[in-house]
């Protein structure tokens, strides 16, 4: 009890301490060790803050409740900066039609361009934060609650562990057959995004 205090004291920490970086900030490589490394050499546990984190967009990150008019949802950007702030990747696993692209480039080139022409905040939206870790289906039978973006995105962050935030359920239920972490956004009986110790504990909690 007294480590997992610990996280959440850091955890609020961070969020005070650290703003928005105004560019791509590259994951610490330590957060991915070499695939080829000798099994002796891995730890039993996943270590700390060696996670990845994805989102849906559509209401889990952005509103998108007014025609046109697309915004932040409740807190998103301060838990995305949390995340950045101590160095975790985040990415995207968002439908889009796969005629928005014939490569995965195409894709999230699509989707930026698509959700900035409707963006209605005052700064922009700061894909930066993403890097390329935006995955859109290529066909429509990989298109959510289908395994096959999540199984993607687990691979994308693999040995490190995954988690996926979103607002549908059934995503959440297809992400952790996957072998994520799923957490349900804006519930009222909890916190609107996952707590940030929870992120950063070497064990699954």
């Amino acid at each position: 009890m007294k480590y997992i205090a610990r996280l959440v004291a850091a955890g609020a920490a961070a969020s005070l301490l650290f703003a928005l970086p105004t560019t791509a900030t590259a994951a610490p490589a330590a957060l991915y060790p070499s695939a080829t490394a000798p099994t002796a050499q891995r730890p039993a546990q996943h270590p700390a803050r060696c996670s990845a984190v994805w989102f849906d967009l559509g209401n889990t990150l952005v509103d998108t409740s007014v025609a046109g008019k697309m915004t932040w949802m409740p807190g998103a950007l301060r838990h995305l900066r949390q995340l950045r702030s101590v160095g975790v990747p985040i990415g995207l696993i968002t439908n889009v039609p796969p005629e928005w692209g014939a490569t995965d480039a195409e894709r999230a080139a699509a989707t930026k361009a698509y959700v900035d022409g409707q963006w209605a905040e005052a700064d922009p939206f700061p894909w930066t934060l993403f890097g390329d870790r935006i995955l859109t289906p290529r066909t429509k039978a990989e298109s959510k609650p289908a395994l096959a973006l999540f199984e993607r995105g687990k691979a994308n962050a693999s040995p490190c562990r995954s988690f996926y935030e979103g607002e549908t359920p059934a995503e959440i239920t297809a992400a952790e057959q996957a072998g994520l972490t799923g957490y349900l956004t804006g519930q009222p009986d909890q916190p609107a995004f996952i707590p940030l110790w929870r992120v950063l504990c070497p064990i699954k909690v």
